[in-house]
């Protein structure tokens, strides 16, 4: 949870301060309305930020917490023009919070070189951790979604076992929407821009008794094509949006509850692949059209696609959350439970080829997941010295994840998966204040697992596959294919169980009121499991080969250090965080291509990431304020058989999958009083992220590109109005987040596209 405070009052580190940003946003008042009236809106950039990474009776000053963490209030989300995470964490350094290219609004979020293993598959449990409101997210599937009715969004770099438990050995990004309040308010925005965007958002707030607020958000958003085709003539990525939002507080003596339900629907035609390669052997007249002899272009030549089967998504989820605080033993007991389901449909043409070309590898998968959590903590202080933080965690989900692949000559293999997977964890992190400038952190979590697998099988020989396929092979379009899913057979069934202590241990030092100093040394853990999209038939012939089966493989382990110094200088005016890091990691899930085009999921790899991080921002001037991050990661690894075996080169030579060596953002906005109606904001930013390679064995490198955005707003004096122009990636940088080069097994490169620019005007209505 994260928080806006302003005071001026002075302050020390213990309890947070911002005397000059006070000053700052008192000086600008004075400037800008010699009427007398005071503008209610600061800086958000230099505000202070209060959040809660945590898990305290109350919330801290990001500059007091000894976690490298980018905080974005809502308002800054807002400035920012943010769309979906994958926009906030261009501006957090060694962040990728990237989208999956062949199943839209999954997750690839990658954060000090710790990703996800296999990227879209379902199975594959994440290293960045995504939570909102308290709720962690079980899959990957539908965290990059708009963003709307946030009060904060936290980006907490470093592995944060301890008090979030597993998954999420790089990372963790917590999501807090805004709260029912007790004033009766609202805000309606609508947007109009570039491909046919059409948005309106509406929150209505207020109290319905004296004891119990409630709140209704909605968003609806229509977007036409982000991409023209140039074989079907028309456009592809179309999406509609509906997000609907209600919650109510209720508020007693020394308590108070909040239930928050959510209900989304997503719908669209998918991302653009390109393809850019198809290899000799694939130049036949039995997999390419007569005449066509070579088929090599550049992927990055401009924003097109020429993908002759389009994609189609059906999104949709609901949720609820309820969390409960009472005041307990000086402390608050914090209660968290939550259920949520997801349903997705998703249909692409995965080789993104034209029309032309007689070879076709497209993809179609569902997922049904139902999910459940509980969480019960206390946190206050024991006495006068010491601080603590104790709970316990349950949590379990059940999915089925259903899946279809046509292949060369039109074999199609359809499977059915289903995964049963429950956790438990004990919790506790305590703080013992040696003296007034040296704090101790002792913490660790036990955590236990089990997972059901029953998986089903793509492949056929000898009448092993699972599901029939009833269509016509030479004449099967999308709209006439059909699978009977009755008839599906899991001919893998396992269970296994694992255990883990996650132990953490930290000094601070409070060099003087303005800065701290902090080191940690911590474990955090990915969970083993079972590979659903391994669905071949070796599965039956070869049970014993760890790399022909679907699993199980075992925990990924990371023991990880860092140390960090915060600080404001400058009375205030300048905001300087930095961070050092080393993480070992030892059983290294990794995910790899059989020549079937079947994916693997095994331990095997050892690795030593380290870098550093610079996060800062400096008030110019009373109107103009600079951002400024870097981030580096070296990442290599120590062993890699597979990788070794597979190509003859050296276990170090190869970069990791998805992970740049150096990402920079920088933003200025100044800020200007238009007499006594209200203020101008213009806003430019820049992030440029490093070149990477898009899978493990390096066959296809992904280049480094740069993302320019700019906004100019007109604020009325009262914050009642608000009209602002916007765009982004203002230089239509053709660039990707994600492909795969499968030239050795089905003859073939691609890519997806990301985001072509984008631009539109945006009104905002305050009440």
């Amino acid at each position: 949870m994260t928080h806006i405070k302003n005071t001026n009052q002075n302050f020390n580190l213990k309890a947070r301060r911002t005397y000059g940003k006070s000053i700052l946003a008192a000086a600008v008042s004075l400037a800008l309305f010699s009427s007398g009236q005071v503008l209610a809106k600061t800086n958000v950039l230099m505000e202070e930020v209060m959040v809660t990474a945590q898990k305290k009776s109350s919330a801290e000053a990001v500059q007091d917490v000894p976690i490298a963490i980018s905080a974005y209030s809502g308002d800054k989300v807002e400035a920012m023009f943010a769309v979906t995470l994958t926009d906030i964490g261009t501006s957090s350094p060694n962040t990728s919070l990237a989208e999956q290219g062949t199943v839209p609004h999954t997750g690839n979020f990658i954060i000090r070189g710790m990703g996800t293993t296999g990227q879209s598959i379902p199975s594959s449990d994440p290293a960045v951790g995504v939570v909102q409101d308290g709720m962690p997210y079980g899959l990957i599937y539908g965290v990059v979604t708009d963003l709307f009715d946030l009060e904060s969004i936290e980006i907490l770099r470093g592995p944060q076992g301890t008090l979030f438990g597993r998954n999420v050995t790089g990372g963790a990004v917590v999501m807090r929407t805004t709260r029912p309040s007790d004033d009766f308010s609202g805000k309606v925005k609508a947007t109009i821009g570039s491909h046919g965007q059409r948005d309106v958002s509406a929150v209505v707030t207020g109290p319905i008794s004296d004891s119990v607020n409630g709140k209704i958000a909605v968003i609806s958003k229509d977007r036409d094509g982000l991409w023209f085709n140039t074989t079907t003539g028309g456009h592809q990525g179309a999406s509609e949006t509906l997000i609907v939002r209600p919650a109510i507080t209720f508020k007693g003596e020394g308590y108070d509850l909040t239930a928050i339900a959510e209900s989304a629907s997503i719908k669209g035609d998918g991302m653009a692949a390109r393809s850019f390669y198809l290899d000799t052997a694939f130049l036949n007249d039995t997999v390419l059209a007569t005449g066509v002899e070579s088929y090599d272009i550049d992927p990055w030549a401009d924003n097109t696609t020429e993908t002759d089967t389009k994609g189609d998504l059906d999104l949709s989820w609901s949720s609820l959350v309820v969390e409960h605080n009472l005041d307990l033993w000086g402390g608050t007991l914090t209660t968290i439970a939550s259920v949520r389901d997801l349903d997705q449909d998703t249909w692409g043409d995965i080789d993104g080829a034209a029309g032309t070309i007689r070879f076709e590898f497209a993809e179609g998968s569902g997922i049904s997941q139902t999910q459940k959590s509980f969480e019960s903590r206390w946190s206050g202080n024991v006495n006068e010295s010491v601080s603590l933080t104790a709970g316990i965690n349950l949590f379990d989900q059940e999915y089925t994840y259903r899946e279809r692949r046509l292949l060369v000559d039109a074999v199609e293999r359809p499977s059915e998966s289903t995964i049963d997977h429950s956790t438990f964890g004990v919790f506790a992190q305590a703080e013992y204040d040696v003296s007034e400038d040296i704090t101790l952190i002792l913490g660790g979590r036990y955590s236990s697992e089990d997972k059901d697998a029953a998986i089903g099988v793509i492949g056929d020989p000898g009448g092993v596959g699972s599901c029939s396929s009833i269509y016509d092979p030479s004449g099967a379009t999308v709209a006439t294919r059909t699978v009977d899913w009755s008839d599906c057979r899991q001919v893998f069934n396992d269970s296994a169980s694992w255990s883990n202590f996650s132990p953490k241990l930290g000094v601070n030092w409070t060099l003087n009121e303005d800065m701290l100093a902090y080191a940690s040394l911590s474990r955090g853990f990915r969970s083993g499991g079972y590979n659903v999209r391994f669905t071949d038939a070796t599965v039956v012939t070869t049970p014993d080969n760890p790399t022909s089966t679907p699993g199980p493989y075992n925990e990924e382990t990371v023991d990880a250090f860092e140390v960090g110094f915060k600080s404001m200088l400058l009375d205030g005016r300048v905001k300087l965080n930095m961070a050092l890091f080393f993480n070992e990691i030892d059983d290294m899930q990794k995910a790899a291509n059989n020549q079937s085009g079947v994916q693997t999921v095994f331990n095997a790899a050892s690795a030593t990431i380290q870098g550093f991080e610079v996060d800062s921002v400096v008030a110019v001037s009373d109107y103009t304020t600079f951002e400024f991050g870097y981030g580096y990661t070296d990442a290599e690894y120590d062993s890699a058989d597979y990788l070794v075996e597979k190509t003859g080169r050296a276990a170090d030579e190869f970069k990791f999958q998805m992970v740049p060596e150096r990402t920079t953002s920088m933003a200025l906005t100044h800020e200007r009083p238009v007499g006594d109606r209200g203020y101008i904001t213009l806003r430019g930013s820049y992030s440029y992220i490093d070149s990477v390679a898009s899978d493990d064995f390096n066959f296809l490198m992904l280049p480094q590109y740069e993302l320019f955005d700019a906004s100019v707003s007109f604020t009325s004096i009262d914050e009642s109005l608000k009209v602002a122009v916007f765009g982004r990636n203002l230089k239509d940088e053709v660039y990707s987040h994600f492909g795969f080069d499968n030239s050795g097994g089905l003859g073939s490169k691609t890519v997806w596209l990301a985001p072509p620019r984008t631009y539109g005007v945006e009104l905002t209505y305050n009440f």
